[in-house]
């Protein structure tokens, strides 16, 4: 993604990346799986590249772990209330 300072002064923020599992997981509405603080001159952008590890999409299921099959939502935002920008990606 891309994050730019669209302020006036240098400013610092926090990008956090939500997913929300398929209904079969029987999980969390929202859960924070990245986040990365970045800081930029006013007016300024920077690619910015966020890395889920398979462990954040795991459910207790069955007697073990497991990635449960569907569509995963993945959402970029500045807090769980304010989502950027989202994208379905379907796992199985």
């Amino acid at each position: 993604m891309t994050v730019t300072n669209t302020g006036t002064c240098a400013g610092t923020d926090v990008v956090q990346l939500y997913v929300t599992l398929p209904d079969a997981a029987a999980a969390e509405p929202r859960r924070l799986v990245a986040f990365h603080k970045v800081s930029l001159p006013a007016k300024k952008s920077t690619r910015l590249e966020l890395s889920v590890p398979v462990a954040e999409l795991r459910v207790w299921k069955s007697g073990r772990w497991t990635v449960v099959p569907g569509s995963y939502t993945f959402a970029v935002a500045r807090s769980s209330r304010d989502v950027t920008a989202q994208r379905t990606v379907t796992v199985g």
